[in-house]
């Protein structure tokens, strides 16, 4: 594979044509440019960074002797070679080989004619993603977006038309979202392999204390969904609850993490003397699965607590220990739209508003996190019905209502329009669960 530094030559060369400028003095237009010059270098850079680091792993998997590249030079591995030399840390080294190695499958692919419609090129046996290939290098993504990709693909191995899908998802989503987005594609795809995934981490399953020389305790550990859903619900309302009392406690300064620590210890506490042990705010752990679904064994469903989707049979041993709500979308006998009788939602509509947004229609908070919202003020006649609500948490209710921002309901899905001075199109976004859809 040919080194081809031209991309990394003129974005460089933009920069030190401003080489000397005093950044202080820069208009926030001027400094918002400069901050996406500097990207498009540090992007082209880490295309070159991966292409040699996909070279030194495979050197080093070829020979993984004494002999080989990276004890050659005093190092165990090529990871631990390429993340000192580039002053990274492993996981980073880790992704620039990954991403590297598949940059050059595509090359070799490419190299031998193969047409990318063919499942070679298509993902295949050799697992060589031209479109992803193609997307890093003209720097439309970057390699932490390539590498989620990549780790998707290979597990689904779609045709061209879906890989291409995923490269459209990817440009439009930041790294986290796109990380949530693919694990529910892959769930939907692949359940089996949802449901074995659970099984290892139930297996993985802990919980470490350990008292430091200062007194303090250090609690580490991981939860499998099961596990973690039941806590995550408890612990979220603990905390609503507790920013809900702090406005009218006058000196409670404690943060989410410490309101965390607070509410654990006085479970533990309340538990110790107690036969039927709870405490704090009253919680309802909302799942979700379609009834065929439900029905079949197989497939996959969701909690409110959790991002990742998770399987029917993890749901199934859920709702053991939980009360199980039926999710009614608009039934004859389930009042969606209570009009001005009430402004409040109802119970019934805040699960389908949850159903539809997925928590925060804007940035994807948690469901516990958000409160439900009329898009009209119901002070200015606005309605108590699904189309003029939308989830959302306190900061985006803020900074949507405060910045200039609209906000539409359209065919069930959540809409938010920017004001002139941050999009002069003023393009409408697409928020809500539908904003990680493959299709979008």
């Amino acid at each position: 594979m040919a080194l081809d530094a031209a991309r990394f030559s003129a974005a460089s060369a933009a920069l030190c044509a401003r080489d000397g400028i005093e950044t202080g003095e820069l208009a926030d237009s001027d400094l918002v440019a400069l901050q996406r010059d500097v990207g498009q270098a540090r992007r082209a850079l880490d295309v070159l960074a991966a292409e040699v680091a996909g070279e030194i792993q495979r050197r080093a998997a070829a020979a993984p002797g004494p002999g080989g590249i990276a004890r050659l030079v005093g190092y165990p591995n090529a990871r631990a070679l390429i993340a000192d030399t580039l002053g990274t840390s492993s996981g980073e080294a880790s992704r620039l080989a990954a991403v590297g190695d598949a940059l050059a499958l595509a090359d070799a692919v490419v190299g031998t004619g193969a047409d990318a419609g063919e499942d070679v090129g298509a993902g295949g046996e050799a697992g060589a993603w031209a479109l992803v290939a193609a997307a890093v290098r003209d720097n439309t993504l970057t390699v932490e977006k390539a590498d989620i990709l990549l780790s998707t693909l290979n597990v689904l191995r779609p045709g061209p038309e879906v890989e291409e899908q995923f490269v459209r998802l990817a440009t439009r989503l930041r790294p986290y979202e796109l990380r949530r987005a693919c694990a529910r594609e892959i769930a939907i795809n692949d359940p089996a392999s949802t449901e074995e995934r659970e099984r290892r981490h139930y297996d993985n399953r802990r919980l470490d204390l350990f008292e430091r020389m200062d007194g303090m305790t250090v609690v580490q550990g991981l939860l499998d969904p099961l596990s973690a859903s039941h806590l995550r619900t408890w612990l979220d309302a603990q905390v609503k609850a507790g920013f809900r009392l702090k406005r009218d406690t006058p000196g409670d300064n404690r943060t989410a993490t410490q309101m965390r620590v607070d509410a654990l210890a006085t479970l533990a506490h309340h538990a110790m003397a107690c036969d039927e042990p709870g405490s704090g705010a009253p919680v309802t752990m909302v799942v979700r699965v379609a009834l065929e679904d439900l029905k079949k064994g197989v497939g996959i469903g969701s909690c409110d607590a959790l991002q990742t989707p998770i399987s029917v049979s993890t749901l199934r041993a859920m709702a053991v220990d939980a009360q199980v709500i039926p999710v009614v979308m608009g039934g004859e006998s389930v009042p969606l739209d209570v009009g001005r009788a009430s402004r409040l939602a109802t119970p019934y509509q805040a699960i389908a508003l949850a159903e539809r947004d997925g928590g925060c229609a804007w940035c994807h908070a948690p469901i516990s996190y958000c409160d439900k919202h009329h898009i009209q003020r119901w002070e200015d006649d606005g309605l108590t019905n699904l189309e003029n609500m939308v989830m959302l948490c306190v900061s985006c209710h803020h900074r949507i209502h405060f910045g200039g921002w609209t906000i539409e309901v359209i065919k069930r899905e959540v809409w938010f329009t920017p004001p002139a001075e941050i999009d002069p199109t003023r393009t409408p976004r697409k928020g809500g669960l539908a904003h990680f859809d493959l299709s979008a």
